[in-house]
């Protein structure tokens, strides 16, 4: 299936959902509407429907769906139940289940932060494992993180020459003649990696930079790019933009923060802690994401 045909899939699964079956309060408890956005973790993406039970979710990768379940209003927020296809139950092509990150039962809750609308994800220990903002195209969405958390910064090469990529569009200065790169899609999800004019490099984030492999396209398979050269190792400048620091200013998503490296990720996980009881909402949020991330990468190893 193509991508256009996947979305518009989603697209008419989510409208189907509106006959969903009946699985907890009536959604008149709700405080705040999140029907009809998407919302996403900068990979993952569902549509919200408002139905008789709740909200049903649907959605999954710009590459497949999967993304199957509702959200039923409590109190204070909602709760991850099973979804279903909108089809009667006794029809043979039916289908109930919880298709998302996390497990049913999960808790779900709405909160602003500078000014932007989240919905973060708790497990059963009351822990972060999840949080969510809206967009309005996930190429879009996408694209601007792996600038972000990936690409952006002020480096240099080991003969001094300073390479600065763009922290909010696709331009890179004093790695070649032109300035405006291309990012590489694989599977229709982001890559990592980027063409500048003849040449194409995929992107290593280090705990003291990044580091270009250059790559070419595969003549078998067009998803498949293999190293063809040196790798170009870049250095991050002293004094640029902590990057690290914005666990302590913004929501950040698991993808944001899967861009950073192991050791920064360590990093960040450790200043958190050490702020203690001191540690502001956000702070928490994102430390106990990255609990969940730093013990993967400890598993990995």
């Amino acid at each position: 299936m193509n991508k256009k045909s996947l979305l518009a899939c989603l697209a008419i699964g989510i409208l189907a959902l509106g006959a969903c079956q009946k699985q907890g309060k009536g959604t008149d408890e709700v405080k705040s509407d999140i029907a009809n956005k998407t919302w996403t973790n900068g990979m993952e993406f569902f549509g919200v429907a408002k139905c008789d039970s709740g909200y049903a979710c649907e959605g999954g990768t710009t590459h497949e769906g999967g993304i199957m379940f509702m959200l039923v209003p409590t109190d204070d927020g909602f709760i991850a139940a099973k979804g279903n296809n909108g089809l009667a139950k006794n029809d043979s092509n039916y289908i109930e289940a919880y298709c998302f990150t996390g497990e049913e039962g999960d808790k779900f809750l709405q909160k602003v932060f500078n000014g932007k609308d989240f919905l973060v994800q708790y497990n059963k220990d009351n822990k972060a494992i999840g949080t969510y903002f809206q967009t309005e195209d996930i190429h879009q969405t996408m694209d601007a993180d792996v600038i972000r958390y990936l690409f952006s910064g002020e480096f240099t090469k080991d003969d001094g020459t300073k390479i600065v990529f763009d922290a909010t569009k696709k331009e890179v200065k004093g790695l070649a003649e032109t300035s405006s790169y291309e990012l590489i899609d694989i599977y229709d999800l982001p890559s990592g990696s980027f063409k500048l004019g003849n040449e194409s490099f995929n992107v290593q984030r280090t705990d003291e930079g990044i580091t270009l492999q250059p790559i070419k396209q595969s003549k078998e398979d067009e998803e498949v790019w293999d190293e063809v050269g040196k790798p170009i190792v870049l250095k991050r400048v002293q004094g640029s933009e902590d990057q690290m620091g914005n666990v302590s200013k913004d929501v950040l998503t698991t993808t944001q923060l899967g861009y950073f490296s192991k050791g920064e990720r360590k990093k960040m996980l450790d200043n958190l802690k050490a702020k203690g009881d001191k540690a502001s909402e956000i702070e928490t949020i994102n430390l106990q994401l990255l609990e969940v991330l730093v013990a993967d990468d400890t598993e990995s190893e």
